[in-house]
């Protein structure tokens, strides 16, 4: 098998994989490069809920699971294109569904909705993807 004897499901799979290593990789540098900004908007997002009071350790744990999602999906990608096993794409998208997930819950305790309905979309595309194993 050569390297574009992919079948549909699997080529699929790895542009789910780089999307998600370039959304996560993107956001987590942000947190690091602008992190007093990113402190700025949580703190101001976050005000009034049960959050305000863990903004900064909130904004590194955010970050720690975006990049390592990030890798995982990256690693997955060529992974896959070298040894034609999906398990580390596999297992970037489980994280990137956890990163959702605690992306969602902070965008509704926000009361958010508008920011929420958008994750919503990067999720149903996670879960999609990962149910084509």
């Amino acid at each position: 098998m050569g390297i574009f004897n992919f079948n549909n499901i699997e080529i699929a799979q790895i542009f789910v994989s780089i999307f998600f290593s370039i959304v996560f990789f993107q956001s987590s540098l942000d947190k690091i490069n602008d992190r007093q900004g990113n402190l700025i908007f949580f703190n101001q997002h976050f005000k009034g809920t049960i959050f305000q009071n863990y903004t900064s350790i909130s904004l590194t744990f955010l970050a720690l699971l975006e990049i390592f999602s990030a890798f995982l999906c990256f690693l997955g990608v060529f992974y896959k294109i070298l040894y034609f096993d999906s398990i580390f794409i596999f297992y970037g998208l489980l994280m990137s569904a956890i990163v959702l997930l605690s992306l969602l819950l902070g965008q509704r305790m926000a009361k958010d909705y508008v920011g929420a309905a958008d994750i919503t979309i990067y999720f149903i595309l996670c879960i999609i993807t990962i149910l084509s194993f």
